[in-house]
Formats: structure tokens, sequence, C-alpha cells
């Protein structure tokens, strides 16, 4: 019973995964391919965008970082005397220069690699990963030669710059020296450092650069658009580390400034410089200015002014007063040395010839509210008699006897009251009064120069034209090529006539002895001129200007000088004081120029 009731046991089902079928096979299949394909246009769009969309973004991007684009600074072109003589060049100097923003990324990336390295000192990678450049800026500081706090100040200020000037004008083996210690982020760049050879005596004329290398003088600022030339630019190609990855690409050809030539002679200026400078210490006097032109061609060939300065030296420039050029800047009243002009106007005018003469005495005459005084009765006087003894009586009379616009329009024919072709920079015009104040007392004053300026320009001007026979050449600082265009202001003959009345002037009886020359003949004319009080309420009693304008040799002129000297103390007449400058450098010039005797130098006693 028992056997029978027992249940029946179950058997237990075997389980079995049923197959899939081909269709999720197919599903399976196109959704791998499906993600590996829009993987794939995913990276191609990327690099479609990387590559040709943003491209230019991420190339500058990477230029920041590895390419630099410099500029490539002309050197400035020289200039030189007529001779090739170099007045001022310009010599290689280096700037250090530093970019903070590859400095401080660096230094981040060598001090979170020093922290990892501290935990890991085995590892290689990291330490190929350290940059090899010096990081040390006091080591710095000490190579440029800077305060070291200075240039911590200088780099931190500004950490995203790419160009900070550590040091300007370094020697180029210090230069070398400083970027041979492998600073980061530190390079030289080459620049330029104007150079005077001769700098006192052409500083006037030549003028200087500021520290960027522009003119900012003379005819450094005039002629700067063609001496400082056109900068070229390079691309740099640099690695992470600051290293130069291979030689400059070359964008655009730097080109190099003008070289200018002048008509300046250097021999004759340092004379010149060299006998004004003792004549001012001498006499203790303000200043000595002259200028020496070559009457044939109008070129000056010396033009100098003391007291001067030392371009090369940028502190000694406070002295604002000897840096200007005095023979171009300054105008003044010339006195007596217009008086040749005034007979040359006599004689243009047809009512006197070299035969005429002038009754003087006694020696004064009224003219409105003043009297004008000869230093003696000398009487009658032919022409050059008025010259020779440098009578202010007869040349008024010669004025006043003829209308009284004949003197100042030929004065202003002869270029005064206006700059001369030199067009020299602050150059003056000088002064030539309006018609309405052409009346009796300023013609009267104009004929032995005074109630008009004029410049030493405007009256070595004058006076080559009358010893080039009356032909006007333009004046010029540059050396000419050819023979220039003059223009004829007077006839030859009155300017032969009156030369040789300003001989006479240099002969015994004249005021102008000392401005003699052993082996030539001189002619010349003398100016002592009072100057004017600085409340410009009529002239100074005890402040003169001596001057002297000459010509020579008279047979055939070559030269003609103006020497001016503001203020000598004790003797202050330009048949002293001026006059014998004039021969020495007279002299000298026509020495070196090889210009031939024309007189026995027997007959001449040697000038003390």
């Amino acid at each position: 019973m028992a056997d029978s009731q027992k249940k029946p046991t179950r058997k237990k089902k075997q389980s079995i995964t049923e197959k899939n079928t081909l269709s999720v096979d197919m599903w399976r299949f196109y959704l791998m391919w499906g993600v590996v394909l829009a993987v794939f246009l995913v990276l191609v769009g990327r690099a479609f965008f990387v590559q040709i969309i943003d491209k230019e973004f991420l190339q500058n991007k990477a230029n920041a970082n590895m390419v630099r684009t410099e500029k490539i600074k002309p050197m400035r072109g020289v200039i030189s005397d007529r001779h090739g003589v170099p007045l001022a060049i310009s010599t290689p100097i280096m700037n250090v220069v530093i970019d903070p923003q590859d400095y401080f990324e660096n230094k981040k990336l060598y001090d979170e690699t020093k922290a990892k390295l501290a935990v890991d000192p085995t590892n290689n990678k990291l330490k190929r990963q350290l940059p090899d450049k010096n990081l040390n800026l006091d080591e710095l500081a000490d190579a440029v030669g800077m305060d070291r706090a200075e240039l911590r100040k200088k780099v931190y200020a500004r950490p995203n710059s790419r160009y900070v000037v550590l040091k300007k004008e370094v020697p180029p083996p210090q230069a070398e020296m400083i970027v041979g210690r492998n600073f980061q982020g530190v390079y030289t760049e080459k620049n330029y450092k104007r150079y005077y050879p001769q700098p006192q005596p052409s500083a006037q004329i030549i003028g200087l650069t500021n520290s960027e290398g522009t003119g900012i003088e003379g005819l450094e600022m005039q002629l700067n658009s063609r001496l400082s030339g056109v900068a070229g630019e390079q691309r740099i190609l640099r690695d992470k580390k600051g290293n130069r990855v291979k030689d400059p690409d070359v964008l655009r050809e730097v080109e190099h400034g003008e070289n200018i030539t002048l008509s300046i002679d250097s021999r004759l200026q340092y004379i010149m410089y060299r006998e004004l400078t003792a004549a001012g210490i001498a006499n203790n006097a303000r200043s000595a200015t002259a200028i020496a032109v070559d009457v044939k061609t109008g070129e000056i060939l010396a033009m100098a002014s003391w007291p001067s300065y030392n371009p090369n030296d940028k502190k000694g420039l406070e002295n604002k007063d000897a840096m200007r050029n005095r023979g171009a800047v300054d105008s003044f009243e010339p006195g007596s040395t217009m008086k040749p002009l005034t007979v040359a106007m006599a004689l243009e005018s047809g009512k006197y010839n070299v035969n005429s003469v002038v009754n003087t005495s006694p020696g004064s005459m009224r003219v409105g509210n003043h009297t004008i005084r000869d230093t003696h009765n000398y009487g009658v006087l032919t022409l050059g008699g008025i010259i020779q003894k440098s009578s202010n009586v007869g040349v008024a009379k010669l004025a006043l006897s003829l209308p009284y616009e004949t003197l100042p329009t030929f004065y202003k024919r002869l270029g005064f009251g206006s700059r001369s072709a030199v067009k020299f920079p602050g150059e003056s015009a000088g002064l030539i009064l309006p018609p309405s104040k052409w009346n009796v007392s300023e013609v009267a004053t104009m004929s032995y120069g005074y109630g008009l300026n004029a410049t030493v320009l405007q009256m070595a001007d004058a006076y080559a034209m009358l010893a080039n026979k009356g032909k006007k050449m333009p004046l010029s600082l540059y050396k000419l090529e050819g023979l220039p265009q003059g223009e004829q202001m007077i006839d030859a003959k009155i300017a032969d006539q009156v030369l040789l009345m300003m001989e006479t002037a240099t002969q015994p009886g004249g005021t102008a002895t000392r401005a003699t020359i052993p082996g030539y003949r001189v002619a010349g004319k003398t100016g002592t001129a009072h100057k004017l009080r600085a409340d410009r309420k009529g002239y100074s009693t005890s402040e003169y200007r001596a001057l002297f304008a000459g010509v020579a040799p008279v047979s055939d002129p070559r030269l003609a000088m103006v020497v001016v000297v503001e203020n000598p103390k004790g003797s202050y007449y330009g048949g002293t004081v001026s006059a014998p400058v004039f021969a020495r450098v007279m002299q000298e010039s026509l020495r070196l120029l090889n210009v031939p005797l024309d007189k026995p130098l027997e007959s001449q006693k040697p000038n003390k």
C-alpha cells in the first residue's frame, strides 16, 4: 500500500538557448559598423574643422609659441665730407631682450616637473621634460649689468608680453656672452649707434639722433627719411625651449639708408673751429661764428660756431645755446659790412661812378631825430674812400640821394629778408622792413647796416656774389657734381669795381690791415655794431658785435668768408677781433686748396 501510494517522480527538462535568427545578427552588424562610421565621420569632420575651417586660428596659436616675426633694422646712412671723410657713421650695437611669456611658461613647466620628480626621482621621461635653459633672473641681472630688483620688476610687470628690452646699446662681445649663458627667453637684436668722428667742429651742422636712431637736430633731422632706410622682416622658428630650429626666412629685404656727401671740407672745418675757439676764449666772447663759401660754385666749405658740443655724449646736451647753428639760425644787424653793397647800389643807379666824390664834412649829419657820425671828419671821399674809411655819413648820403625804395629793394633782390637756398632747419630769413617803413631815417641807417637783420649765411652769399663778378650761385651744403645755374645780380664790371674798393680796406690807411695774408691780395670790410639792449629800447654802450667779411685772392677770387664775434671784451672792433681770425683761417684754407699766390711774398709782412 505504501508503495502503491508513492507519487510518480518527474523528469527534469534540459534547458536549451535558442539560436539567434539571421535578422538579429544583421542588426548587430549594422550597429557596429554604424558606430565605426560615426566615429570615423566625427574624426574626419574634426580634422576638416581643424585643418580647413579653424586652420588660421590654430596656426596662429602654434606660431605664437614657435614662430616669431622680427624686424631687420636698417643701417643709417653715412654723412661724409666732400673728400669722403665720415662725419656721422653707425656702428653695430646690441639690445638685450626677454620674452616674459616664454620665460614664465617654461618656469611653470620647470616647477611642475620638479615637483613630480620629487615624488618619482627615477622617472627619466620627466627629467627629459625639464627646460634646459637658465631661469635665474638674478644671474641675468648681473650679466646684463642691471639692478636685480629693477630687472625683476620689469619682467614681472609684463608677464604676457613677448618683448621687453632689458638693456640698450650693449657692446657685441658682452651681448654674445649673455646669450652664451643660455637664459630662458633672452635673445639679442642688432641695432646701430650713431657715432660722430669729428664732434665739436661739425656738431651744429650734422646734429644728432635720439636713442631710437631718429634725427632730432641739424641735417640728421632734415635728412632723416633719406638716412633712415626701410626695415626688413624675417621669420624665426623656435622650439618650445626657445632654441632656434633653422635659419631665419627673410620676408622682406632691408633697405639701408642713403649715404650723403656734404660740401664741407673737414680740414677747413677743423681749422675754422680751432681759430674761432681761440678767438672766443682770448676775447672772453659770448660766441664766434664763421662761414666760408666757394665763390665759383656756391658750396659751403666750412661753417662753424663756438661754443659747440659733443653729440657722442648724450649726458652733455644741457647747453641748448651751444647746439644752435648760429650761422643759419641767428639774425643780427650786420653794421658796416653792408657798406660795399650800398656802394654797389649807388654804382648801379648810374648816378655815380668810381671817380665820384662825397663830402662827409664835418663828420656828422642830422637825419630825422638822430645824428649819424663818423669816427673822424674824413672830408671829401671817393666811393672807394667811403669803404676804406668806413664812413657812415658817406653811405647815408649815397642812399638818401636816390629814391627811398632803391636801397631796400636792392637788398631784397640780393636775398636779404629771405631764407637762403640751404634751407637749414630753423634758418632765419632775417628782416627787411616793409615799404611803409622806408623813410629817410630807416633808409639812412640801413645803408650802414642798422635797421635790418641778416644771417651769416646771407652775408657770405652776398660777398660770394661780389667775388663772382656779380653772379649769385645758390648756396649748397651738399657736394655738387656740376656747376649750378647762377643768376647775374649786378653787372660784372660793378662787382669788380667794388671788390677793388674793398681791397683798399686791407691796405695801409684802411680799417682791416690785420686781415692781410702773405702772398695773397685780400678784399674785405670790417664791421663793429652796437647791440640792441635786452629791453630793445636803444643800443647798448657796452655790448658789441665784431665782424669781418672778405674775399681772397682778389685777382681770381676763390673763397668768401664772414667772421662774427659776439660780445668780445676789451677790444671789440671788427678790424682787431674778427679780421685776424679771417686771415688765419683764409691763409690755411687757400694753402690746402692749392690756390696760387697772386702777390709777391716779400712785399707782405707776416700777420701777427
